[in-house]
């Protein structure tokens, strides 16, 4: 199959696994949005009135949650598609190569992620404007997270054996990189001796980063002066990705032992 064939191949598998589903459930929107909006929603209530200032940290918390929850999709649907349905079985059999597959289900998963993001970006503009280029760096953020966590998922994806080991192992490994690190807060607010081990989790980057570019800041500079450096925060977002994408691409099983 040419290039073209190939680049065919992921829109088609993008067009079944992500579009179509969405056409026919539009709740499914609505479940995207549901979680990151809880945890803004709490935020405000909690710190709103106080701290006026933290809503716009909810708020891009929202976004990146929203594209890294893409990467649990990626990982839910490749596996169930693999173990339950057999497709990927298909797929190995046919010309079509693993990483039009995978970009394809990316996509797709991209699909389901992108009214919320565009929805808390909508909001984000009205609470807090930006500019052209800022909107541009941010949508640059938030690709890298999205291929970050979709090329995560799917290696994830290839290792199980059961339909019942998914939903927990998932909902773990995302749940630490969307929830625990200083997405939705400042990461100001962890204590100066701990400050370094939330940049052991990748998201912590993409968070920084977006929020550099919106020109937020609450709290004291963190601890040490490194952990400041715009140029640590894009390091360590594309290295991430690039590490990812490596792996998967390495270590990922396409082929059934």
């Amino acid at each position: 199959m040419t290039r073209g064939s190939q680049a065919y191949s992921a829109l088609r598998i993008c067009w079944f696994n992500g579009l179509i589903p969405l056409w026919r459930s539009p709740l499914l929107v609505a479940a995207v949005f549901l979680t990151p909006f809880s945890f803004l929603f709490f935020l405000f209530v909690i710190e709103g009135p106080t701290n006026p200032g933290l809503l716009p940290f909810g708020i891009t918390g929202g976004i990146l949650f929203s594209t890294l929850f893409a990467g649990n999709g990626m990982l839910n649907d490749c596996a169930y598609l693999r173990l339950e349905r057999q497709l990927q079985t298909i797929f190995v059999a046919s010309p079509v190569r693993p990483f039009s597959y995978l970009l394809g289900m990316a996509l797709s998963e991209l699909a389901f992620a992108a009214p919320a993001i565009g929805l808390f970006i909508l909001i984000l503009a009205l609470v807090h404007p930006f500019g052209l280029g800022t909107l541009l760096v941010l949508l640059g953020v938030i690709g890298l997270t999205w291929l970050m966590a979709t090329t995560l998922g799917f290696l994830i994806s290839t290792f199980f054996r059961q339909l019942r080991e998914i939903w927990p192992i998932g909902t773990l490994i995302f749940s630490t990189l969307a929830i625990l690190p200083p997405i939705f807060y400042p990461a100001s607010v962890i204590p100066a001796r701990w400050q370094w081990a939330a940049f052991l989790v990748p998201s912590t980057y993409a968070s920084q980063l977006a929020r550099v570019a919106l020109g937020l800041s609450f709290g004291s500079p963190l601890t040490p002066p490194l952990l400041n450096a715009p140029w640590f925060y894009v390091l360590g977002l594309v290295g991430s990705t690039a590490l990812f994408a490596g792996l998967a691409s390495a270590l990922s099983r396409w082929r059934e032992p």
